[in-house]
């Protein structure tokens, strides 16, 4: 019988990531697996604020219904999604098995490129290609396992050939196209002379230098060597071709779901699993892969060409259709016919969150027309009953928000008939639907209220902040030097008990006891501080102070003002909150400052249902 498997990957539209899930999708309908997999095409913004909404699609998933779990957690390494996703991981009961692939993670079995062995090998044939230490090296991102393993396999090679590698040797790079320039700028010397060869830490690297020094009239391998390691297509089909190592994706997520499944069936399988590599040599080196068809070549790039100019011009388009629509039940059917248009999926939901539940708003599946409709389901559920029968294949879950304002998700049921696979359009068509949903929202109090730029940034239940007020109001803290002045630290304040409020005395009681919850935490606040309703019953004030014992009386002031409304409301419930408190040290630590106070808010909410 096939299994239920949980998948998380981000970088969707990446070559490696891409290639994990169409193995993936390969062998659940050989085997009868239902693969969910939960992640983002990529991060738009570095902006740390804005990564609420990708943060929201790792967090809906039900762990220990699953029977497995595969984690891509490089793939999810920005604004801390793998940091906060592992601690979510590590803290779930009865977590079922976790395989890591490509990243070494402590507590779970790891399916590990042998980024060292690979990179000396192809490091070792530069050398002798060379005859010299002459070599610049690029490092990958400097908080990824992979790429510290890769520069050790360079130094390793160096060292066994006898040469000594010096710090001006070794330029930290990112992993991406973008710093070509960078690279030969740091690499070239003086006398206008370069190294010999740039071993680089992947495909996209070895891309964009080769890009630059071309662009400079440089002669790709006559005056320089340039290597990289991956072997994505466009290493193939660029001029000249790009010498690489392939550490097999493919390779790697078959032994995944195979130790998956070997577990499953109550077998024994290792921690750790490397795979292997196999080195490419092609022009770059100033080999001469297998004859190339230049025509052929040429044909390839023109209809990557128009492609693209497709693309670009269905953008413009895409647009243009979205800010046309003006209601919320045309911007649904909107997303739906732009989704099924990419001719990718079986089926697809729109699910939002609303104040205490879910609702399917809007969906297709195959050959039926799109439906727009408010199904509502419990929170804990992906989709409702009806629609959340066992599949055989992978559905993919994305997040619906704009910046830091998270709407819902999207469930897709992938066409093991289609070969096409997900790409920009995707994510381009759900960030358009995000940006109108809260264009929407500001419509509507615009043409309600008077006060527009105040309710665009208030919670409309409670006036407090909501997280874009929050999102502004500190970053204000920051630019405008009140950080430096004075000490700035974030509360994370959580209900306790709203679900049992909900259930017991209806949701209208549940909303008054959130409402007086916030009016307790603005009565606690200090001039200059401030507080947000992130949603549900999540709250977060900002304390803005000099003396450090502003900390205690607050907390001490909180209590007080609940106790007070307990026993001035009388109602059945008791209306109590959980508190973490963490100090800010700079502007770059504040998630993972939001992230410890929030550690210590579920510590005394567990200590408060332990009493």
């Amino acid at each position: 019988m096939g299994m239920r498997i949980c998948a998380f990957i981000g970088d969707m539209y990446r070559d490696y990531s891409t290639i994990i899930i169409k193995t993936l999708q390969k062998r659940a309908l050989e085997a009868g697996h239902q693969i969910d997999i939960f992640g983002n095409c990529s991060v738009p913004s570095e902006n740390p604020l804005h990564a609420e909404g990708l943060k929201s699609i790792l967090a809906i998933p039900t762990l220990s219904t699953y029977d497995g779990i595969i984690l891509c957690s490089d793939t999810l390494h920005h604004a801390g999604l793998n940091r906060e996703l592992l601690d979510n991981l590590h803290a779930t009961p009865d977590l079922p098995p976790v395989v890591s692939i490509r990243s070494e993670e402590p507590g779970f079995c790891n399916i590990l490129p042998d980024n060292r062995g690979i990179m000396y090998e192809i490091s070792q044939y530069v050398i002798k290609k060379c005859g010299s230490g002459d070599i610049g090296f690029v490092t990958g991102r400097s908080d990824l396992w992979d790429s510290a393993e890769r520069q050790i396999g360079f130094e390793n090679a160096m060292r066994s050939a006898g040469y000594t590698v010096e710090p001006d040797m070794i330029f930290h790079g990112n992993y991406w196209f973008d710093q070509g320039t960078e690279i030969v700028d740091f690499f070239l010397r003086d006398d206008g002379t370069l190294p010999k060869a740039i071993i680089c830490s992947n495909d996209y690297e070895a891309l964009g230098v080769s890009d630059e020094l071309l662009a400079r009239g440089y002669r790709i391998p006559q005056d320089i060597m340039i290597t990289g390691i991956d072997n994505i297509d466009l290493a193939t089909s660029h001029s000249p071709s790009i010498t690489t190592s392939e550490i097999s994706a493919t390779a790697l997520a078959t032994a995944a779901i195979e130790t998956l499944e070997k577990i499953h069936e109550g077998g024994e399988t290792d921690i750790n699993v490397a795979i292997p590599g196999r080195i490419y040599t092609r022009e770059s080196t100033g080999d001469v892969p297998s004859e190339r068809d230049i025509r052929e070549a040429y044909n390839r790039i023109e209809l990557i060409q128009r492609k693209y100019y497709d693309k670009t011009r269905n953008f413009v388009l895409l647009s243009s259709d979205f800010e046309d629509a003006l209601n919320y039940n045309d911007s649904i059917k909107l997303v739906l016919n732009c989704i099924r248009s990419l001719g990718l999926f079986k089926k697809c939901y729109i699910c939002k969150y609303t104040e205490n539940t879910r609702e399917v708003c809007g969906y297709f599946n195959e050959g039926d027309e799109n439906i727009v409709t408010g199904l509502g389901y419990d929170s804990g559920k992906l989709l409702p009953d009806e629609f959340d029968a066992k599949v055989t294949g992978i559905r993919i879950f994305l997040p619906i928000y704009y910046k830091n304002e998270v709407y819902g998700y999207t469930v897709m049921e992938l066409d093991p008939e289609i070969q096409g696979f997900v790409d920009e359009q995707l994510e381009f068509i759900l960030m358009l639907f995000g940006q109108t949903i809260n264009r929407l929202q500001l419509y509507k109090r615009i043409f309600e209220f008077g006060d527009i730029m105040e309710l665009y940034v208030r919670d409309a239940m409670t006036g407090l902040y909501n997280r874009r007020g929050f999102d502004n109001n500190i970053s204000a803290l920051f630019k405008n030097g009140t950080f430096g002045k004075y000490k700035i630290a974030v509360a994370s304040i959580d209900m306790d008990g709203l679900k049992t409020i909900n259930d017991e005395y209806g949701h209208a009681a549940g909303d008054e006891a959130i409402k007086e919850v916030a009016r307790c935490i603005t009565s606690s606040l200090s001039a200059n501080e401030f507080a947000a309703r992130m949603g549900g019953d999540e709250f977060e004030a900002v304390l803005v102070y000099m003396d450090s014992e502003r900390i205690s009386r607050f907390i001490k002031s909180l209590r007080t003002a609940i106790s007070d409304a307990n026993e001035k409301l009388k109602t059945d419930y008791t209306l109590s909150a959980s508190v973490g408190i963490c100090e800010v040290t700079e502007w770059n630590a504040l998630m993972e400052c939001m992230n410890k106070a929030d550690k210590m808010m579920y510590q005394e909410k567990k200590s408060h249902k332990k009493t």
